[in-house]
């Protein structure tokens, strides 16, 4: 991925974060959920938290060695995503599954960032090597 890609990445990241972190935490718990796919996301996630990350619960969905393209939700996964206050995902046809998940989210103030998405023509030119 390029740098611009990246930075384009953070930002919106940062700003979602920001807009979570305004609202406050759900009710549910005192702390604001962040749930993300696989671990690139779980762990930018953690390293923008930094000292904060402690004020947050970070949930990566798949675990250890899970292949992304195979992975099927579990009802607990669903049920994860829908009350998340903040969703990271690569987007794409490996998490095509992702739309449904979203269609019936509990909570209607939930930030998402689709990769995919978010970085549109920039990430076609980090990995076709243009910049």
């Amino acid at each position: 991925m390029s740098k611009k890609a990246i930075s384009i990445f953070l930002v919106i990241l940062i700003l979602a974060l920001s807009l979570v972190s305004c609202s406050g935490a759900s009710s549910k718990s005192d702390k604001i959920e962040i749930v993300t796919t696989m671990f690139p996301e779980y762990d930018w996630v953690m390293q923008m938290l930094g000292e904060r990350a402690e004020d947050f619960k970070v949930t990566m969905l798949l675990g250890s060695g899970v292949d992304l393209h195979s992975y099927q939700p579990t009802v607990d996964d669903i049920v994860t995503i829908s009350t998340c206050d903040l969703l990271v995902y690569v987007g794409g046809e490996s998490d095509s599954w992702m739309e449904d998940a979203l269609k019936n989210a509990t909570n209607k103030d939930m930030k998402v960032v689709n990769i995919i998405e978010t970085l549109g023509d920039d990430l076609l030119c980090a990995t076709d090597g243009h910049s």
